[in-house]
């Protein structure tokens, strides 16, 4: 099988990049295949089945082709990239085989948002949308996400039956594809109208509204990604002027050059945008990852003198300020969270008298119970989160939308400056009349198959025992959510869970609650902490050494 595919190199794509790799990485690629999971796909580059190359790009083009084709007769799919490396090259590959197979194409000319694929879904009312990208991982991995209808990633049935139809091909190196030339020239495939954007830019200002007071300088960093120039033109647009780029991070190039990770959940990751902001006296510095649906920010407050904010603070940050920006109006506010997201979210907004839903770890079911909220039109949501930094204020989009918050921080940064108070000030007000709960989120990675089966190890020793104590901490509740049930310890009763099946395991304390799940996207295990505990280093510290470290 490994020689039809070396025979194939040129036409692959990911020649230069299997030139580059050990004997090990190339023998991956033909270890299995790529699947399509409930994230979409995301893997590393390369020749073979389980690699990504055009062959498994068209692969998953003709899939989608058929499962579309199976509901809609003729569907229509819109298509956008991001900046990573062959991002362009995918989306064409994409658009040749749908089109191909009488899916009407709709392809950006250049690069864009994740947020703005969901927007032009929804807005041309196509019947799927598919982004090219693989969000803030590392810069060897690419990815597809498919979007439904309504603008959100496919929901796990969906996704479930669009694998079934991508693993039914057999054999990715016979899938024929039309020229893509000839398709443009039969407008098979048609170049997305440049209005879009302009539509997009008009929905993110009637949300703000308006930015009062300028004072607060702002740095911007697309950490080489998709946020430029849409968040400076809006800005722009909005007469608010008090902003400077860091150019050479803010130039699109899928190398990452001036990271080790394009992600603003890594702190290191605005080590340059914090520089220019000490040479410019600015206050805030906001990163954008690559596909622009997560974002993060540093507040400073003289030389040397700053403070970086997690996902869950930013999370607080933006329940308060929203609800102090809605409140007047009088409709009933709710938010939708991940349940994963901070305890000290839902005792916030019990507190504020706002209606908490919570949902499973993914934007996708955010999307859909968004979609269901909606049509209760007595009611407003305030926000939509996730710990990961991603946020929703309006259903501009149904994904995570850092187009949209930038311009909301600035907005509400300037009203705090303006009363001579910071976002570490509010967050602290937070703490005082709430309480203080120690929020951590860690992902160690295991490589290869032997890392599967290791994460396959971790969670079953949780389900192959029964664990009252946690490090010191009493279990009250454990709450599996492969099995669908919740284990009440002190009653000694079982019940049903109400979310969908995921493999995500939760045990409640009177402390908070502490998570794990594997990463759908990423051969990692992510482990969650939401503790009120004054030594959560420790607590962290004394669980791996008990539960990962320990297993082969």
């Amino acid at each position: 099988m490994q020689q039809s595919w070396l025979d194939k190199i040129d036409e692959s794509l990911v020649k230069s990049f299997y030139e580059k790799q050990s004997e090990t990485e190339r023998e991956e690629g033909f270890k299995g295949t790529l699947k399509f999971g409930t994230a979409g796909i995301r893997s590393v580059f390369g020749l073979g089945p389980s690699r990504l190359n055009a062959f498994t790009i068209r692969k998953v083009a003709l899939g989608l082709s058929q499962y579309l084709k199976n509901k809609i007769e003729v569907p229509t799919v819109v298509i956008h990239f991001d900046t990573r490396f062959l991002s362009k090259a995918f989306s064409q590959e994409m658009a040749s085989v749908l089109a191909s197979n009488g899916v009407t194409t709709i392809l950006s000319d250049d690069y864009k948002s994740t947020p703005e694929l969901s927007f032009a879904v929804r807005h041309l009312r196509a019947d799927a949308g598919v982004m090219i990208t693989a969000s803030h991982n590392p810069k060897n991995y690419n990815g597809i996400k498919i979007y439904d209808e309504m603008g959100g990633q496919l929901l796990p049935d969906e996704s479930a039956q669009l694998s079934s139809y991508i693993d039914s091909i057999e054999s990715p190196l016979q899938i024929e594809r039309g020229d893509f030339d000839k398709l443009k020239q039969d407008e098979k495939i048609v170049y997305i109208n440049s209005d879009l954007t302009e539509q997009y830019k008009s929905k993110v200002k009637d949300l703000v509204e308006r930015i009062d007071g300028k004072d607060v300088k702002v740095v911007l960093t697309s950490l080489h990604g998709t946020s430029l120039p849409i968040v400076s033109d809006i800005l722009t647009d909005m007469n608010y002027h008090n902003f400077v780029i860091e150019e050479e991070q803010s130039t699109p190039d899928g190398n990452f050059p001036t990271v080790n990770s394009a992600n603003p959940e890594d702190e290191a990751a605005f080590e340059r945008g914090l520089k220019l902001a000490e040479e410019t006296d600015a206050q805030l510095i906001v990163a954008t990852d690559p596909d622009a649906d997560r974002f993060g920010f540093i507040e400073r407050y003289g030389e040397n003198d700053y403070r970086y904010f997690n996902g869950n603070e930013i999370g607080l940050l933006f329940t308060k300020l929203r609800f102090q920006d809605l409140a007047d109006d009088g409709k009933p506010l709710y938010i939708i969270k991940s349940i994963v997201t901070s305890e000290l979210a839902e005792r916030l907004a019990i507190a504020l008298d706002i209606e908490v839903n919570n949902v499973l770890t993914g934007f996708k079911y955010i999307s859909n119970l968004l979609e269901q909220k909606e049509k209760e039109q007595d009611k407003q949501l305030l926000l939509a989160f996730e710990e990961s930094h991603g946020y929703l204020a309006q259903s501009i989009s149904r994904d995570k939308d850092a187009i949209q918050m930038v311009p909301l921080l600035i907005k509400y940064k300037n009203l705090l400056a303006k009363n001579g108070l910071t976002f570490k000030e509010e967050l602290e007000d937070i703490y005082k009349n709430i309480g203080r709960f120690n929020d951590r989120t860690l992902a160690p990675s295991f490589e290869g198959e032997n890392g599967l089966q290791k994460i396959d190890k971790i969670m079953s020793q949780f389900r192959n025992q029964k664990i009252l104590s946690i490090c010191g901490m009493d279990v009250k509740r454990i709450e599996d959510y492969e099995e669908g049930t919740v284990l009440n310890i002190k009653e000694g009763t079982t019940d049903t869970l109400a979310l969908p099946q995921t493999n995500l395991i939760r045990f409640i304390f009177d402390y908070g609650f502490i998570a794990l799940r594997p990463s759908g996207t990423e051969p990692k295990i992510k482990l969650y902490f939401s503790l009120n505990v004054d030594d959560i280093d420790a607590i962290i510290e004394q669980f791996e050494a008990h539960y990962i470290h320990h297993i082969e």
